[in-house]
């Protein structure tokens, strides 16, 4: 499909955005006819670029369980796969754009202040929880992959490491950031996926309130012995609530750690009036947001405004059952997926300025949130082999 200019997809400028992990993404332009004056010319989104002569076949099959699991999440807090586009020597995943990084928000600005966090990391457990409802465990969360849109939106991304598990399945992969892992994950064991997602998410909550990371060493020996100990000084500044729910996620022993539906419940959280809003089922899209709903079936109202923008496209319900089953290997439900996100967008943004109107704009606004400390912190980057 051609855009305004007469381009093909392959045919446009791409500019590097930023560098995630091991993982380049990069930024383009997706451009979309105005539809009347409150739909956008254009939609910004990340392309990540992988060269196929490249590939080992383990990275094949993991780029393979990566886009069969964004398939499968449908969540305004997780990152949106619109299009996966294959030439002979590339492959081409064209993704929801996300401006901000969590971890370079805290590396330049300094800690969150609670209530603030308290926005951004339910915004993340009900992604999370997302993923573990569908069976779908992350393993690697940290704050590189968290992404902040306008608004305080944060949204998880980069399921490279993510794979689909059965109740309790025990599995061997150690993959992640050293200083997120769990302590399985370095005593050489088995481990199952679940507890490892909330070590990692007691870890960033750790980050996000202090600008620190609770576990230390100078070499990865020394990062073991203080991860696999699992003993966490909290800052005199932490409030008892948060220094409890942290020590409950950052248990030593799987089996007793917090789990995700725990952390949503815990006495930490529940005082949030932002979690009681997002807490709710506008959080989880269903299968009609990445899959046109099959002909004569009922559209919900966001779908059938989308289609009459799709028609102003020149895409036709009878194009959209055509293409449905093809998912994101099609062009045609890759637009579909655009503008049906871009019109969810929409809607959420509307009910923040309904429901929240005098809410506090730190909270709303992440990267320009005032009293903040910058520091030198910083991640690492490797997996576990």
């Amino acid at each position: 499909m051609a855009d305004r200019h007469g381009r093909r997809k392959e045919d446009r400028p791409v500019q590097a955005k930023r560098r995630v992990g091991q993982r380049e993404f990069f930024a383009s332009e997706n451009w979309i006819p105005r539809v009347d004056q409150s739909f956008i010319l254009s939609e910004r989104v990340a392309i990540k670029i992988l060269d196929k002569t490249k590939l080992t076949a383990k990275a094949k099959k993991m780029l393979s369980r990566e886009i069969s699991v964004m398939e499968s999440i449908h969540h305004q807090n997780a990152i949106r796969l619109f299009e996966v586009i294959e030439t002979y020597t590339k492959y081409y995943l064209i993704m929801e754009h996300a401006a901000g990084e969590l971890f370079k928000t805290l590396i330049s600005e300094g800690r969150m202040h609670e209530s603030e966090a308290k926005n951004i990391f339910s915004q993340i457990l009900l992604a999370v929880k997302h993923l573990h409802d569908r069976n779908i465990v992350h393993r690697d969360i940290k704050a590189e992959n968290v992404f902040l849109s306008s608004r305080g939106v944060a949204k998880l991304g980069d399921f490279g490491f993510s794979i689909t598990v059965s109740n309790n399945e025990k599995l061997e992969t150690f993959c992640g950031s050293p200083p997120y892992a769990a302590p399985e994950l370095f005593l050489d064991e088995r481990y199952v996926g679940r507890p490892v997602d909330a070590w990692s998410l007691g870890v960033l909550l750790f980050f996000m309130t202090t600008a620190t990371m609770p576990f230390l060493g100078d070499n990865m020996a020394g990062l073991r012995k203080s991860i696999v100990a699992g003993h966490v000084e909290a800052p005199a500044s932490m409030s008892q609530l948060l220094k409890s729910l942290i020590e409950s996620m950052l248990n030593t022993t799987p089996e007793h750690r917090f789990n995700i539906d725990q952390v949503l419940k815990s006495d930490w959280l529940r005082e949030a009036s932002a979690y009681q809003l997002r807490f709710n089922n506008n959080s989880v899209y269903g299968q009609w947001c990445a899959y046109p709903t099959a002909a004569g079936a009922e559209l919900t109202d966001t779908e059938t405004n989308a289609r009459r923008a799709l028609e102003v496209l020149g895409i036709t319900d009878v194009m959209l059952d055509e293409h449905g089953s093809r998912g994101s290997r099609s062009n045609v439900v890759a637009t579909y997926r655009i503008v049906v996100n871009r019109l969810l967008q929409q809607r959420r943004l509307m009910g923040q300025q309904n429901h929240l109107p005098h809410q506090n704009s730190t909270a709303q606004h992440p990267q320009t949130a005032s009293g903040r400390k910058p520091t030198k912190t910083k991640s690492r980057f490797c997996a576990i082999t």
